[in-house]
């Protein structure tokens, strides 16, 4: 996997991670379709499950309580140690990357690496705050009319689609 890149050292993944998260999530602008969707859902209930790890949806202006990325997201870091130890943001630590003054960030809990919070390896604590509020979000709206919104997905990513044609296959409504 190109994210978790068979590096040397934590030093060399952190440099690389750095990049590529201030490429594509510090300087991401929301795009016009990003901001028409934030639009239409003005003033309606919604919840948004993602598989981006980009943080995407939250520089977007969505609410962040009503945000969850089922993958991670790649602009938190979690303890490398396999302990669940929670997860803080690593913007801090990209930024001193990109200006050459980084350094690898250590557990507090345990002084263990950090790494990405994304599936890398066996080390992934999803977020069960989000996913908590996801499942009370369609617990209270099912019997309501719900519009499930797949973008992105097709079905060459049966992981991120089959548990959407599920949900709806479910919950006809």
């Amino acid at each position: 996997d190109a994210l978790d890149k068979d590096l040397d050292s934590w030093d060399e993944k952190w440099q690389f991670w750095s990049q590529l998260i201030n490429e594509y999530s510090v300087e991401y602008e929301p795009s016009k379709a990003m901001k028409q969707l934030k639009k239409l859902l003005n003033g309606k209930n919604y919840f948004i499950a993602t598989s981006t790890f980009g943080h995407f949806f939250e520089k977007a202006g969505f609410d962040q309580e009503k945000i969850f990325n089922v993958f991670g997201d790649w602009t938190m870091m979690q303890c490398s140690s396999g302990l669940n130890h929670g997860t803080r943001s690593n913007l801090s630590t990209v930024k001193r990357y990109v200006n050459g003054q980084g350094e690898v960030p250590r557990c507090e809990d345990c002084n263990s690496p950090m790494e990405l919070h994304m599936p890398l390896n066996a080390h992934f604590f999803p977020d069960e705050d989000a996913n908590t509020r996801f499942r009370w979000f369609l617990t209270r709206n099912q019997n309501k009319k719900v519009v499930v919104l797949e973008l992105g997905v097709d079905p060459t990513s049966p992981q991120l689609l089959d548990p959407m044609v599920k949900l709806v296959e479910q919950f006809k409504d």
